[in-house]
């Protein structure tokens, strides 16, 4: 099913908060306010259902451990920012710290 051009303000405001919906993050009474809707209308269900599969695929998929030469890839080239940061002049009377926070 697609999804309508235009969605009513009921179905925005549960689009809205669907993701909180999926991880639970919703108070009991708005949890069922939302899983009646979810149940009565067709379009807000169908999303529900493909963003729960979504969610599901990514958090599979973040238990995978990466390749092993990927990960010494990048460890290898976490060393090697390290080392460039460590050799880079200091502005003078700013702490190295400082300095690397403000980039980040």
């Amino acid at each position: 099913m697609t999804v309508p051009a235009r969605l009513s303000a009921r179905c925005r405001a549960l689009v809205l908060e669907l993701s909180r919906y999926l991880d639970g993050d919703l108070t009991p009474a708005r949890r069922r306010t939302v899983e009646r809707h979810i149940k009565a209308c067709a379009c807000c269900g169908t999303m529900a259902a493909r963003l729960r599969k979504t969610m599901a695929v990514c958090r599979a998929e973040g238990k995978t451990r990466p390749p092993r030469a990927v990960m010494s890839r990048a460890a290898e080239r976490i060393r090697a920012l390290i080392a460039f940061e460590a050799r880079r002049p200091v502005a003078a009377g700013k702490p190295k710290r400082a300095l690397m926070r403000k980039r980040s």
